[in-house]
């Protein structure tokens, strides 16, 4: 296609993009550095203190933590008689309505069938994003409107008046907040269509992405958790304060508090210096996790923006934002290019995100422990409020400039301040796109979540339980270990569904964020790098048209009267699409 022509209905992939691309290939020297090596040294403070933890632990901390020793007043200071550890053991001939040696000896192919399936319903999930957003868009919002009626027509048909009215005004209001937004939920419903068709673009996008974070949380996390267990072991039984007058008043051969109940005759008590260990575990553990989270966004925001720059007119083929490739030489992969970024040059940024993200959780952590003491101090609940906003506004930037840092290589805190600078100038009247998609998606998540383990319950209780007849059962204890082990069953469907459903809707999600950022990039240069993207962006009642320059450059429009936030339209653009 000539530079210059319009794209028709032959030709809608080929971008046409009127400078060179926004996404910086080569120009990406190391940032934030200091940020990187306060990480490992947080990492590794904790690595050694587990280290420590471990070498000086309690070697009987298994043997003095079980129920006979918790409730043996002669490991005690105060002593006493030490038959009370038998208190918890269950009688030898008490029932028991669950079987679990025969449970897992015929549910370890239904565990594995319900994790494949769970990978199945991710698999079409991705489908339907891709091919019917609005079905599955439909859908998730009927359901939301179907479900207080329902339950507020059986609150009233149970004569529950009050509640039934409630609910039935819930489901009111929720119609007719669909109906206000029927506009900005076709726009979601496309944008989410665009970001299947990006994650389909880029298939080894989606095993990347879930190797790096699972790879991350593995190698970091369980250390830490080893760590933090190692320290938990360090310590002691002592005396329980809350036993009465000195561990003397028992009730026969129990320890019993002020009140005559029975209590625990000894508790654990860990060394001075655990406490301090844990905080620092948990410090690490805490920015890890956001670290994993960071540089799968990073991932996906550098992938799809690759995927939106990716060819520029007048270049031949093979020649991509990337720039120039050899001659005969395949191109890097888009996938393996973003994660050697992230990896690579850009780690420290994806750090600094992360010490962000983990400063937004302890300050959310402490206003909760304040709320709980604090319940009814209407000056602090304001106060609170208004803390809980800024700190969503900075998770908010924190995610957009972690998009930003993808595409242009910038330390984090310049790219936090250049997307704030963006965002102001291409608002895109964006506000109901930002709470509907993950909305919506974690509501298609739910409900596919919960077909497939009804499905589970359904066909494993038929096809396996319902058939097996145990020896020496008669029929209601068989039907009752069939019914309890299909539910066991579905309830492992559900969530292994959950898991992956919501794995795959958050990166959806990064996927939308993605290409809001290249959009308000390309039109804060005045130029369009990809119609496809543009013709459902354009929209928005803030972004213009798509002009042509009378040399046959195309770049975005004005919006509508009054309405502000858009670039520039260089002097000499025509309103010719």
């Amino acid at each position: 296609m000539a530079y210059g022509h319009e794209p028709g209905p032959d030709d809608p992939g080929v971008p046409l993009i009127s400078g060179p691309s926004l996404f910086e290939m080569k120009n990406r020297p190391r940032r934030d550095t200091g940020w990187l090596v306060a990480y490992l040294l947080v990492l590794f403070a904790a690595f050694g203190g587990g280290i420590y933890a471990f070498v000086n632990r309690n070697t009987r901390y298994s043997e003095l933590l079980s129920p006979d020793s918790l409730l043996d007043p002669a490991l005690c200071p105060a002593g006493a008689s030490h038959a009370a550890r038998r208190l918890l053991q269950a009688g030898p001939d008490a029932p028991s309505a669950f079987d679990l040696d025969l449970f897992m000896r015929a549910a370890g192919a239904w565990l594995g069938a319900s994790v494949g399936g769970a990978v199945l319903v991710g698999l079409a999930f991705i489908a339907l994003v891709q091919h019917s957003p609005a079905a599955l868009v439909i859908t998730a919002l009927a359901m939301q409107v179907a479900i207080p009626f329902a339950l507020g027509g059986l609150a009233l048909a149970q004569h529950a008046a009050l509640p039934g009215g409630l609910l039935l005004g819930l489901g009111t209001l929720t119609l007719l907040l669909w109906a206000l937004w029927w506009p900005q939920i076709k726009l979601v419903t496309s944008l989410l269509g665009l970001a299947g068709r990006g994650v389909s673009a880029n298939p080894v996008l989606v095993p990347t992405a879930l190797g790096l974070q699972l790879a991350l949380l593995g190698l970091l996390e369980a250390p830490l958790v080893l760590a933090g267990l190692a320290g938990l072991a360090n310590g002691n039984l002592t005396y329980n304060p809350d036993r009465a007058d000195g561990g003397a008043a028992t009730r026969g051969d129990q320890c019993v508090d002020d009140g005559g109940q029975q209590t625990l005759c000894c508790v654990w008590q860990l060394q001075p210096w655990v406490p301090s260990l844990l905080s620092l575990v948990g410090l690490a553990a805490t920015w890890s996790m956001f670290l994993a989270f960071q540089a799968k966004l990073f991932t996906v925001a550098g992938t799809i923006a690759q995927w939106y720059f990716h060819e520029r007119p007048g270049q031949g083929a093979g020649t991509s934002a990337r720039g120039p490739e050899p001659h005969g030489r395949r191109p890097p992969s888009r996938v393996l290019t973003a994660l050697r970024f992230a990896l690579g040059p850009s780690l420290g940024s994806l750090c600094c995100g992360a010490a962000v993200l983990t400063l937004v959780a302890m300050i959310r952590q402490a206003l909760q422990k304040a709320r709980k003491e604090s319940s009814r101090n209407l000056v602090f609940a304001c106060a609170a409020a208004c803390l809980q906003l800024l700190l969503t506004f900075a998770e908010f930037v924190t995610r957009f400039a972690t998009v930003r840092a993808a595409l242009t290589g910038e330390a984090f805190m310049a790219a936090g301040r250049n997307v704030v600078a963006l965002c102001a100038r291409n608002a895109m009247d964006a506000f109901g796109v930002w709470w509907l998609p993950p909305l919506i998606l974690q509501s298609c998540c739910c409900l596919m979540a919960l077909a497939w383990g009804v499905a589970a319950w359904w066909l494993s209780y038929a096809t396996t339980w319902a058939r097996q007849q145990p020896p020496s059962s008669g029929p209601a204890a068989h039907h009752n270990q069939a019914a309890a082990s299909a539910w066991f069953t579905a309830v492992f469907a559900f969530l292994a569904a959950w898991a992956v459903l919501g794995f795959l809707g958050s990166l959806l999600l990064n996927v939308v964020d993605a290409l809001f950022v290249c959009v308000a990039m390309d039109r804060d240069q005045g130029q369009v790098s990809s119609p496809e993207v543009h013709a459902v962006v354009c929209k928005l009642p803030t972004v213009g048209a798509l002009v042509q320059n009378p040399d046959g450059g195309l770049a975005y429009g004005a919006g509508e009267a009054g309405a502000g936030g858009y670039a520039p339209v260089p002097q000499d653009a025509a309103s010719r699409v």
